[in-house]
Parts: C-alpha cells; structure tokens; sequence
C-alpha cells in the first residue's frame, strides 16, 4: 500500500539526522522525494548520502518551501503520476502516524489531513474569526492529500505556503480532518513561517475583499447619488426613483466588483457560467434588501436617503462576504 504513496520532504541546510529518517521511509516502500532549497555547500555532503534512498531536486538559491513544494509537485506530475496521494514532511514524525494518514488518503481520496500541534492561540482565533474553523493550530508541518488534488495545489500562493493551502480548502469547502499530536522538541526540516507572515497572509484574503469592496462601492453610492437627483425630473415616486437609482448604479458597480473578485480575491477555476450566475443572484437579494433600507431609512426620517445608502451598503457587506465564500465563488471541482 506504501508504494502508492508519494512523500515530499523541502530542507534547508538539513541536520544529518534526515538520513537514517529517509533511510527508513525508503523500507517502508514510500516513494521519497527530497527538495534542496538551495542550502549552503556544507550541507551538501547529507545530500549525497541520501540519493540512493530518495530522488533530491536541486536548485542553487534559497526560494522558499512553496516554491520548493511546487518543484516537486511537478517532478510528480511527470514521474510519479500513477501515486494515489502525496504526503507534505517537514519534521521525523512517528513513522505510524505517516502510515496511518497514507492508509486513510487510500480509503477516502475526498479528505485533506493536516497534522497540527498545539500553535499560538492568536492565530487561531483569527482564522477562526475570517474563516469560520477552528484549528489548534494553522501552520502545519505534515499534511497529505489525494492526487486528484495535485493541480490544485500546484496553484496554492507560495507565501507561507501551509497556511495558505489551509484557506483553499477550508474556503473551497473540503472535507478536512485535523489530526493533533505533541509538538516535536527537534527542529524542522525547513525554516517556520514567522508570525507577522502568517497574520498577513490570513488577513490577506480579506483585505483583497475589502479593497474590491470599496472600489465597487464607491463606485456604487456615486452613481446611485447622482441617479437620485437626476431622477427627480422624471419620477414622483420616492420608493421606484430610489429602486431604479439603487439598480442602475448595482449593476454597473457589481460587472466591476465580479471582475475584480474572481481575477483578485477568490481566484478560483470555478464554472464561469455557473459563478456570474450565482453573483447576479446575490447582487438582486442585496439591492433588494439596500432599496429597502434606504427608503425605510428615509421614509421614517432616521436618516436622508444620501446617507442611509452608504449606511446600509455597510451593513450587507459581510453577509455578501460570507456569500461570496461559501457560495458564489466556491470551487466546486471535486
């Protein structure tokens, strides 16, 4: 059963320790693909006791491990393509729980495994808080997956790569399973994210969300500013004047915020036909529910009209985000 599986392993300067670690995931039947992050010269010579245990991909400069993961990927794709699953290694992990994870991407090809220890609870509320999950941890140091995913993945930003592969499947909705073990006393075949990189990129998305957002708003509440005076000439009815103000400036605000999210925000390969679908659907149940704010608004004198639009525009923001990611931008490729 081991055969079919495929470990990927990206090392930085590697302690000598991976050898005899290789060594024994070479006995077990695993397919081991090592990645040389560029390390310095004096590390080469672990290298060079590792290739008849493993394939080692070299290249000369520092990249990062996403990168680093996308070189192997590919060798994958070109080697090994026949695997069932790849597993991602960056500590000695008990080589039964790598068994035990490979067992299950055999049996169930649908899950994603991450394997957390106990992380800066900081950072898991965060993801928490935009996400909607919660994890023990966010940056994982093994996690494996079914090779039906491979170009998937291929594509996941390089930046803190883990975390980000963790965001693409909570947000494409993947059935993902979290196995949590004690935090390993060694240190890691590769450099851990920092911090400041892992707060950024968890924010990442939602800021890419906000500034389309503001663009699309700003573009909105102008339009639908003008289109309510300018309407006055024709229309004495304030409820179908602020309907029709409200529509006008939605759909030409909405071409340009959909164009933004699917190239910027969400970047998913999603059925094009099947995503504008589901937007204009949206777009028509938040206009409906901005008109009626803004007349309510208006009408009981809460607020003028002017004001209640950008007002309400606000409220309906995240309802629209929880939309958008978990509905009109979910990837739907299984």
């Amino acid at each position: 059963m081991f055969s079919k599986m495929v470990i990927l392993i990206p090392v930085y300067n590697p302690r000598e320790r991976i050898i005899n670690y290789v060594k024994k995931l070479k006995e077990k039947n695993y397919d081991v693909v090592v990645i040389n992050d560029g390390s310095d010269e004096n590390y080469h010579a672990v290298f060079e006791r590792m290739v008849y245990d493993c394939k080692i991909i070299n290249y000369p400069h520092f990249k990062g491990k996403g990168y680093a993961l996308k070189k192997g990927y590919q060798y994958v794709k070109e080697h090994l393509k026949d695997k069932k699953g790849i597993l991602i290694l960056e500590n000695e992990y008990d080589l039964n729980l790598i068994d035990q994870m490979s067992q299950s991407i055999t049996e169930d090809a649908s899950k994603f495994y991450f394997v957390h220890h106990q992380g800066k609870k900081i950072l898991s509320q965060l993801f928490s808080l935009i996400y909607n999950q919660k994890f023990i941890n966010v940056d994982s140091e093994l996690f494996a997956f079914s090779m039906n995913y491979i170009d998937q993945m291929m594509a996941v930003d390089e930046n803190c790569y883990e975390v980000q592969a963790l965001i693409d499947q909570v947000q494409n909705q993947h059935d993902i399973e979290e196995i949590k073990v004690k935090k390993l006393s060694q240190e890691a075949f590769h450099p851990k994210n920092k911090t400041s990189q892992i707060i950024y990129v968890i924010f990442l998305h939602l800021i890419r969300f906000v500034s389309s957002s503001i663009i699309s708003s700003i573009i909105d509440v102008l339009l639908a500013w003008i289109l309510l005076d300018v309407l006055k000439i024709w229309m004495t009815s304030d409820f179908w004047r602020i309907a029709l103000a409200s529509l006008i400036a939605r759909v030409i605000s909405t071409i340009v915020n959909y164009v933004v999210n699917k190239k910027y925000v969400f970047k998913g390969k999603n059925n094009s036909k099947q995503t504008a679908r589901r937007f204009l659907i949206l777009t028509v149940v938040i206009t409906i529910l901005s008109t009626l704010f803004v007349y309510t608004a208006s009408s009981l004198h809460i607020m003028s009209e002017k004001l209640a639009k950008p007002v309400g525009d606000l409220l309906l923001f995240l309802l629209s985000y929880s939309a958008q990611t978990k509905w009109v931008f979910k990837n739907n490729e299984r």
